[in-house]
């Protein structure tokens, strides 16, 4: 069995490396995320009354967080970014690490979101096969709590619409999150459309780059060697489960 000790030892040893590539203290924000009972309680607060979630209950939020979202909790704090772009939202759980992280680091910076939402109602609209939709009646990013939407910004509607609308309010931004569709076609045409937009020494970060080689191809293309994250080990996978996250810095 895949305990809570083998797993914050998972996340801290992925974090130190990762720490001293990018040049911050990432892993001693672990405990920082573990020990969140005000994000936890809010995550469970807003899942109550919900059908599908209201069973669920989280006595560390490791369980939830993982190594990649603790990693977006950790990096909001350490990099202190003016402008962080993401796109994927959904229910809006790893948004609210992010949220959360640039708040318990005391910056003024905001998270701008970009969420083409699959609903209940009318089925997901994902091209990449996933299938999960919004519980009936709620919008992206409904488990956000309220203290965290001061310094978030969300626009609804696809990523190739939106992001160069987003993008060219700013002159520059410091992180660009993919967590959206993860078809080749979408990938590539975000970190396109991204990459001119992220400042020197600002990140570009991608979730689930083991769908298709968009990002791979994307890191040759700009000639940036990544940095890859593994998924998540628990007792039904293994240590050696593959990778998950993909990072450049600029």
């Amino acid at each position: 069995m895949f305990s809570l000790e083998d797993k914050r030892q998972f996340i801290v040893e992925n974090l130190n490396d990762l720490g001293a590539w990018l040049e911050l203290d990432l892993s001693r924000h672990v405990r920082s995320v573990e020990n969140h009972s005000g994000l936890r309680e809010s995550f469970e607060r807003a899942v109550a009354p919900v059908d599908f979630f209201k069973t669920k209950h989280w006595d560390n939020l490791l369980w939830l967080a993982g190594l990649y979202r603790t990693c977006l909790y950790a990096i909001a704090r350490e990099l202190a970014p003016e402008h962080t772009v993401e796109t994927g939202v959904l229910h809006g759980i790893s948004s609210a690490f992010v949220l959360q992280g640039l708040i318990d680091g005391g910056n003024q910076g905001t998270l701008h979101s970009i969420d083409y939402p699959s609903t209940f109602e009318d089925g997901p609209v994902n091209e990449d096969g996933y299938t999960d939709t919004l519980p009936p009646n709620l919008t992206s990013g409904w488990i956000i709590d309220e203290s965290l939407r001061s310094c978030w910004s969300l626009k609804q509607g696809p990523s190739s619409d939106l992001l160069p609308q987003v993008l060219g309010v700013h002159d520059q931004i410091d992180w660009f999150i993919h967590d959206s569709d993860h078809s080749y076609a979408n990938m590539a045409q975000e970190f396109e459309q991204a990459w001119p937009a992220i400042r020197s020494g600002g990140i570009l970060l991608a979730d689930n780059i083991d769908t298709n080689t968009a990002f791979f191809d994307f890191c040759r293309r700009v000639d940036k060697v990544p940095y890859v994250l593994p998924a998540d080990p628990d007792h039904l996978k293994p240590l050696d489960a593959g990778i998950r996250v993909g990072l450049i810095v600029k």
